[in-house]
């Protein structure tokens, strides 16, 4: 008793110092101080990132099809939800009484390969990655003190994120973390008095156990960026965000480290503070013109974040679909964060695999129009994204016309050169106020396959 009561007591400490170092550097836990940090350019110039779920709801891996979205990495919650096929599912998979923490043990991890993901993340084109530190069944992949729910006392017996981070950095890609602040069935947050393998009994969920957590991250792992989730049942004040990130912004600026966070800071918070703002599955939906605030589209090669074994050929996103998705929110001031959901072993789906492997190819040729890029005063004539780098216009064709191209958005400079990415040569080009741009693509030239599925012309324009 004496040492629980210790360990309450010390981690009530940690939090109240936690508090009083959140403001110690230029960053005061005010959003007036916090809304004057910057996007690093690292991050605008990036364009692309892998996104990983990967947990104990690998192991059931599994949720109903219908629908346009069906995430697995619910299963813990919709297991018990009363009217979804889940609850079926486990029912006849797993027996009545089966509770989703005795899915812990069977979480192995055996074929785990950082350095294969941070290989796969390079060849498709990312210049980050992220991964669940924690989804919202509570169950951490790093060691935390906070815990003995985590990879390293429990289910695989490895620190998952300490390679994984080693691994991307060695790689040279910037890598950071998803966060969920609550978690379904945590006593300390609930309130209820239910079975929960390896809590630590403490006095307070956010300041004895949520933030000293999301500290031990920073303080183990310095991640390059954070993206907070779980957020939606209490405003900003009770998850007392505005502490937390400025412990990271000044830890951060102490170690001369560009970092970012996204909107998830409380109930309504969403789209309106944050160096980034998450769209999740929905940017078809969204404005189609320029979103002035730093965003990421975010959502996986299914209909689903986690891993799916019930995953259709039919549900996947197709290589040309994906890559119009990532043309098109670039243009309009967003990243593409592509979520794969690797088993429970270890190894990425290959149905994900073939079409981020594809935009990869697509990239090689292709990626001077979208690295490194920003948005131009039109985002899109027609089935064309625009993208801009210094002098020049990027004219990115969804469609194949034939021959001849033709654009009224886009007035090249005197003596402007055209080339078509991937293609030796220039083009023969005229332009007036009446018909606008006009270019050919050489007849006796074969359609270009060097660059499949969308064509970047690169135009001067100033």
């Amino acid at each position: 008793m004496k040492q629980n009561i210790m360990m309450i007591v010390g981690l009530g400490l940690a939090a109240n110092v936690f508090a009083q170092n959140a403001g110690q550097g230029p960053y005061q836990p005010t959003w007036k101080s916090l809304i004057t940090h910057q996007m690093p350019a690292w991050y605008e110039d990036a364009k692309i990132g892998l996104s990983m779920h990967w947990g104990v709801y690998s192991v059931p891996g599994w949720a109903p099809r219908e629908g346009a979205i069906s995430y697995a990495e619910w299963y813990g919650w919709r297991m018990h939800e009363a009217g979804n096929p889940t609850v079926a599912y486990h029912r006849a998979t797993y027996g009545e009484t089966f509770t989703y923490d005795e899915f812990i043990p069977q979480w192995k991890a055996e074929a785990y390969d950082p350095e294969a993901w941070a290989v796969f993340a390079k060849n498709m084109g990312a210049k980050y990655m992220f991964i669940t530190s924690k989804h919202h069944d509570g169950f951490c992949l790093w060691p935390s003190k906070y815990t003995d729910r985590n990879a390293m006392k429990m289910g695989p017996h490895k620190d998952l994120l300490g390679q994984y981070f080693k691994a991307a950095r060695k790689h040279g890609l910037k890598v950071g973390l998803y966060y969920s602040l609550f978690e379904w069935h945590n006593p300390l947050y609930t309130g209820k008095d239910t079975p929960y393998a390896g809590l630590k009994r403490v006095n307070n969920y956010v300041d004895g156990f949520m933030i000293p957590q999301i500290r031990e991250l920073i303080d183990l792992y310095h991640p390059d960026f954070f993206f907070f989730d779980g957020e939606w049942h209490h405003p900003e004040e009770f998850w007392k965000m505005k502490d937390v990130v400025a412990y990271y912004y000044n830890q951060a600026h102490q170690r001369r480290q560009e970092v970012f966070v996204n909107d998830r800071f409380g109930n309504g918070t969403r789209g309106k503070r944050g160096d980034l703002y998450n769209v999740e599955y929905g940017f078809d939906k969204e404005n189609e013109g320029l979103l002035t605030h730093k965003w990421s589209y975010w959502q996986g090669i299914a209909k689903t974040f986690g891993y799916n074994r019930d995953t259709n050929p039919e549900d996947c996103l197709t290589p040309k679909q994906f890559i119009d998705k990532v043309i098109k929110g670039v243009s309009q001031n967003g990243n593409f964060d592509i979520n794969v959901g690797p088993t429970a072993a270890g190894p990425i789906p290959d149905y994900e695999q073939y079409p981020l492997l594809q935009l990869g190819q697509w990239l090689k040729v292709n990626g001077e129009a979208i690295y490194g890029t920003r948005p131009w005063n039109v985002q899109h004539e027609g089935d064309v994204c625009f993208t801009a780098k210094g002098d020049y216009v990027y004219a990115l064709f969804l469609k194949w016309p034939g021959t001849e191209f033709k654009l009224k958005s886009v007035r090249p400079v005197q003596g402007s050169v055209i080339t078509l990415l991937g293609v030796p040569g220039n083009l023969d080009w005229a332009c007036d106020d009446a018909k606008g741009l006009s270019f050919q693509y050489p007849s006796h030239k074969a359609r270009p396959t060097s660059c499949s599925y969308a064509w970047a012309f690169k135009i001067k324009v100033q």
